[in-house]
């Protein structure tokens, strides 16, 4: 079976084999960013009482100023720096990478805080607060089949940050559980920044609707500039108000740890998105892209001995299920690619999935932004 697929017109040949091995291993790399902000974050024994510090914000400026200088990179190499010198920024591209920087910001915190399964299926919430975010302002329908997996997303939540939880002992109980962790003694706190940091990636999501006549490259430059702006602004509101920490805790295996995020789940990971997004459709992205979830799971169960609760299994799955139903449907309902002139495989009016993961930078079928606020499907003229 061939690998090498007609891709739409202009866009050159899809090689479906490289697009998907780069999908699976920039997956692998976004599933590590708890791993490696474990390493990089030092905890300190300080009367009797270990001292876990907080620095999920300065490692996201770290790794979206690395993926800013990647496409610096790509830029240069692919000869494209006129195409950055003329493009017009616009409000929803500063907004989209304020958005997505906030949301890593939060989200490497909250995996310093919370378990890193909590923390991932937290932040993958995101869908269901872009598809609301589209449904009320780009007036986009949400049908009956992808509302229901929207609920799914929502239960999942639900059960995954503890306000809904079941146990044979004491049945069904509704309310966070205020007892402090001693593995997690920030755990409410992890959990609420995990689910902030969803609400933010949803938003930025929604803002990538927006400016689909920016090259890839252009608006993956820009995502990360303003994300590294979104994440330090996250740092100082965090130093003004939670605590005080700074980089000066980190030693040298510290730092390593800090650059192995940087180049292995920054540069790496979205360097590698670029080569799947040429190659691959935006349903194909978004579910392999899921694949982020697992690597999480089972690197914070056998590096870090977490466990999940039934209940928090079972969120994390519905969360899944939740996500990739809809994708998969597409997959598998869809016409074939001579039905589909575009070559998208995603309807008009589908709202969701729009990039294929937390921090990717692109966006598929994005309407256009005439300089006046107003956005219609690209395409539509």
């Amino acid at each position: 079976m061939s690998t090498q697929t007609a891709a739409p017109a202009g866009s050159g040949v899809m090689n479906k084999k490289l697009g998907f091995t780069a999908i699976f291993l920039s997956a692998t790399g976004m599933g590590m960013v708890g791993f490696f902000s474990r390493g990089a974050v030092p905890t300190h024994v300080v009367d009797g009482e270990t001292v876990k510090y907080v620095l999920g914000d300065f490692l996201a400026f770290g790794r979206m100023a690395t993926g800013a200088l990647g496409f610096i990179l790509i830029i240069l190499l692919t000869r494209k720096m006129q195409a950055l010198r003329t493009t017009r920024l616009s409000f929803a591209v500063v907004a989209g990478g304020l958005a997505i920087g906030t949301s890593l910001a939060l989200y490497v915190s909250a995996t310093l805080m919370t378990s890193i399964a909590n923390a991932v299926f937290l932040i993958y919430t995101g869908p269901l607060f872009s598809a609301i975010l589209a449904w009320i302002f780009l007036k986009e329908k949400i049908s009956l089949r992808n509302g229901a997996f929207l609920g799914l997303v929502f239960v999942g939540m639900l059960l995954v940050i503890g306000l809904v939880s079941y146990t044979p002992g004491s049945g069904l109980q509704v309310g966070l559980e205020l007892g402090a962790d001693p593995n997690f003694p920030q755990k409410n706190l992890g959990d609420v920044l995990g689910l902030a940091s969803g609400l933010f990636y949803g938003l930025a999501l929604f803002f990538y609707r927006y400016r689909g006549d920016i090259g890839s490259e252009v608006r993956g430059f820009w995502n990360f500039v303003f994300g590294a702006v979104g994440a330090l602004v996250v740092f100082i509101i965090r130093y003004n108000t939670l605590e005080k920490t700074t980089p000066s805790v980190m030693d040298g295996t510290n730092w390593l740890w800090a650059v192995g995020l940087f180049v292995v789940s920054g540069f790496f990971a979205i360097g590698l998105l670029v080569v799947a997004g040429k190659n691959l459709k935006a349903v194909e992205l978004s579910t392999v892209a899921y694949w982020e979830t697992v690597v999480a799971l089972l690197f914070g169960l056998f590096f870090f001995g977490e466990s999940l609760t039934a209940s928090a299994l079972v969120g994390g799955l519905l969360i899944i299920v939740g996500g990739m139903g809809p994708i998969l449907f597409e997959l598998l309902l869809r016409p074939k690619d001579h039905d589909d002139p575009a070559g998208s495989g995603l309807p008009d009016d589908d709202p969701q999935f729009v990039n294929a993961g937390p921090g990717s930078g692109d966006s598929t079928r994005e309407p256009l932004d005439d300089g006046q606020g107003a956005g219609r499907p690209a395409g539509r003229r």
